[in-house]
């Protein structure tokens, strides 16, 4: 995987290049969601027209997003996120939420999408953009969520200017407006993400969470050291401890390298547990994880978030963590 500053350098290349920009729209339909791609008709005579402005506003924003990027450090896997803000992820789970679908389907077969039709398409059932900017050899490809407050409706009354008479007159048909802001691409078949917080959100993204979660869950019930896993079960609505215990799963430090023995010492040793102990059973040879607190302390406990500064003795809880 590459470097942010490489990554950074491979789509500024690209930007520098002669492009072209197309669109798709996602639009809802009575069967689900399907992709169309929107016809863009340039003014005649006009240098800076509507495909050239679409071109420079989509890659000046990319290029702004990008050179926030330009650390040295590797892009973190988005199954590992944790509670960095400025962190950049690539996608590596298993299934794909259907947004993401989406935009593989325009990479790998775009000559086979329908074009949007007024006859038959409404500009209100967009629910989003998929933008390509490219040429034959390389593309990047973003998702941009719509708003419905970004379709100005005819019935609104508005107005608009008729220059060369002087006067105002109303707006006979609906109006589209779009801004440059994009959620994530797609980079040579990878998806990037910067916002996790906004992707779930935008993405049909708890189902597939759930079930990477219950991969992990498998794997701590085969530790054999908590007393009821259906208690780590019952918290996987909530997306953000899912995704937490989908961390344990595909890059845990302590699963399958630490016994359970040395992973109960350490929890009466280290200073964290003194103010968020974790229960034993009788034999106390397992934690009973009664309360969501002792399940939250838990998950830190299996991402090995709490250390001890080897130069201070000091201990630590860190979230955000590099490998060295």
């Amino acid at each position: 995987m590459s470097s942010k500053e490489e990554l950074y350098q491979e789509i500024h290349n690209l930007l520098q290049e002669k492009n072209g920009v197309s669109m798709y729209g996602v639009l809802k339909t009575q069967e689900g969601e399907t992709v169309k791609k929107i016809n863009i008709a340039d003014e005649q005579k006009c240098v800076n027209n509507t495909t050239q402005g679409l071109l420079d506003g989509f890659s000046e924003v990319i290029e702004r997003k990008m050179s926030d990027y330009q650390e040295d450090e590797k892009i973190l896997k988005l199954s590992s996120a944790d509670e960095r803000s400025n962190g950049l992820y690539y996608y590596d789970l298993e299934n794909f939420p259907e947004e993401m679908k989406k935009m593989l389907e325009v990479s790998n077969s775009p000559e086979e999408i329908e074009m949007f039709n007024f006859r038959e398409d409404s500009l209100d059932r967009i629910r989003a953009f998929i933008v390509v900017i490219g040429n034959v050899e390389d593309q990047i490809i973003l998702y941009k969520q719509q708003y419905p407050v970004s379709l100005l409706k005819r019935d609104r009354y508005m107005l608009t200017p008729i220059l060369h008479e002087n006067r105002l007159k109303k707006v006979e048909q609906d109006i589209l407006r779009i801004d440059f802001n994009y959620q994530f691409f797609l980079w040579k078949g990878t998806v990037y993400i910067s916002d996790i917080e906004k992707m779930e959100k935008i993405c049909s993204f708890h189902e597939i969470i759930r079930n990477e979660a219950k991969k992990s869950i498998e794997v701590i019930e085969q530790m054999n050291i908590i007393d009821d896993v259906e208690s780590l079960t019952d918290e996987l609505e909530n997306v953000s401890f899912a995704r937490k215990l989908t961390k344990i799963y595909k890059d845990s430090k302590v699963i399958g390298k630490i016994d359970n023995r040395r992973i109960i010492e350490f929890t009466q040793s280290h200073s964290y547990f003194k103010s968020n102990p974790l229960k034993l059973n009788a034999e106390q040879d397992k934690f009973i994880l009664d309360t969501k607190r002792s399940k939250n302390t838990f998950v830190k406990l299996l991402n090995d978030d709490l250390l001890t500064s080897e130069l201070t003795r000091s201990d630590y809880e860190v979230l955000a963590k590099n490998n060295v």
